[in-house]
């Protein structure tokens, strides 16, 4: 009997960190190893990996409902981005039915030249981000708007996404309604006001450098690309095929106002697909018996125009699939990975050694992309932020100091992990890899750099008295 009950009890065991390595190296390896060598699409690797996963979770102790559990329990807390993701999709299939993308690239056409896209691509969509407090959804809106006018004008899709995608975190990482922001604050008990001031004194000098950048970028490339003639011609086409007036932009200005209201990101998205198709059928005169299949299925252009046919072929549900599957079987191995415990054994040693405040600085930053790496910014933020605070109140510094060292690399830095879900976004939006547009997106690789430099110059350290908790500014 007691050898009964002895085979039936495991014995649970911590991971060290080793032990942790090689699970996630060996998960690495399975999911780009494949894609490497077999050419194999990282959706079905990622579910493949399980069969690596569980059992090194189940070596730990761990039955396999407990971590079956961990992962269903993870799926479920992240469906909610990938209900979004997958109404993105049909949201701008309907933008483009409704003629709202088409008149944003004609009128776009009309005003910029490549000299100047790429600054105010980022601008654009950084101001539209700070009014509304989203990155993805600035990203489906206003960026894919963008992205259309970059390909039109000729410049390079990795350079425009780079632009779009820094436009639209640099305005999240500063508006009070981004629920990185939210996050980033509470996961240290910090006031959400002061961590958006503290990054701001930061981030609008890596805005102000990274159009400089872009400007130099388009100057470079511009007149290499520039047709007017084929601009005009595009132009034309776009006109023939769609009515461009005023009426096409309120699909726009009403997902924004719904956005701006703090309405629930999917359903917003949703109502502003089902308010496009009131336009198209009313403005732009097109088939109401289409609507739904459109939204589920993508729109089909025929312009007779082979560029502008390419550029307006696409959204619908069905085309961010591919990304919804791949977003769920990564939050059931970082599931697996919380449940048994090995992200715990990775970050806790690297979180006990920074001694300075650059220590802590590059120690958080560090952190942070590796929970990046585990799943969402999200994620990331709560535990960078949960692990190091104890570490930031006993050198007597402030919280802000942690929130706005983990934020610079948690919320622009997600988009540069191609598993992570805004890399995965990103990428299915515009079709462009993270390879492809990672070094152009000069905001979201400059302010990392910024808070690190920060912390070795002493700048906009907040301290705090210890006999009050009172926060002091230094180095202002």
């Amino acid at each position: 009997m007691p050898k009964r009950e002895e085979g039936k009890i495991k014995k649970r065991r911590a991971p060290g960190a080793g032990y942790a390595a090689f699970t996630l190296g060996g998960v690495l390896v399975i999911i780009l190893g494949a894609g490497i060598v077999l050419e194999a699409p990282i959706q079905p690797m990622c579910l493949v990996a399980w069969l690596f996963l569980v059992p090194a979770c189940q070596r730990l102790g761990y039955s396999y409902r407990e971590i079956e559990e961990g992962m269903m329990e993870s799926i479920r807390q992240g469906m909610g981005a990938v209900l979004t993701i997958l109404a993105v999709g049909g949201l701008i299939a309907s933008w483009i039915f409704a003629g709202t993308v088409p008149a944003i690239i004609y009128w776009g056409l009309q005003i910029m030249s490549p000299g100047i896209f790429l600054p105010a691509a980022f601008i654009l969509c950084g101001l539209v981000s700070l009014a509304c407090g989203t990155s993805w959804g600035t990203l489906g809106t206003a960026g894919v708007a963008m992205f259309a006018v970059g390909e039109s004008l000729g410049v390079p899709a990795g350079m425009t996404v780079g632009a779009i995608v820094s436009g639209a975190f640099f305005g999240d990482s500063l508006s009070p309604m981004s629920d990185s922001n939210n996050v980033a604050a509470a996961s240290v008990g910090t006031d959400l006001l002061a961590h958006c001031r503290e990054m701001g004194f930061l981030a609008v000098p890596a805005a102000l450098l990274s159009c400089v950048l872009y400007y130099a970028m388009g100057m470079r490339y511009g007149a290499q690309y520039f047709d007017s003639a084929y601009i005009d011609g595009i132009s034309a086409a776009i006109s023939r095929e769609f009515a461009v007036g005023v009426p096409a932009f309120l699909p726009v200005v009403f997902l924004l106002t719904l956005i701006f209201l703090k309405k629930p990101p999917m359903l917003s998205m949703v109502a502003g697909a089902l308010m496009a198709f009131v336009v198209a059928v009313i403005w732009q005169g097109q088939d109401a018996a289409r609507c739904m299949d459109v939204f589920w299925n993508g729109y089909t252009a025929s312009t007779g125009e082979e560029f502008l046919d390419t550029l307006l072929n696409r959204g619908g549900v069905l085309s961010m699939a591919p990304t919804a599957f791949m977003m769920i079987f990564a939050f059931g191995m970082i599931g697996a990975l919380r449940t048994a415990g090995i992200l715990d054994a990775v970050v806790r040693p690297l979180a006990h050694r920074a001694k300075t405040l650059p220590g802590l600085t590059l120690t958080s930053e560090a952190l942070a992309f590796i929970g990046n790496m585990m799943g969402t910014n999200t994620f990331s933020l709560l535990m960078s932020g949960s692990l190091l605070l104890p570490a930031y109140r006993e050198k007597g510094l402030a919280p802000v100091n942690l929130s706005k060292a983990i934020n610079a690399v948690a919320t622009p830095g997600c988009t540069l992990i191609p598993w992570n879900a805004s890399g995965l976004y990103v990428s299915a939006l515009f079709g462009v890899s993270v390879a492809g547009y990672a070094p152009y997106a000069c905001y979201v690789c400059l302010m990392p750099l910024a808070v690190l430099l920060a912390a070795f110059l002493g700048f906009r350290v907040i301290r705090e008295a210890p006999e009050s908790g009172a926060a002091k500014e230094n180095g202002a």
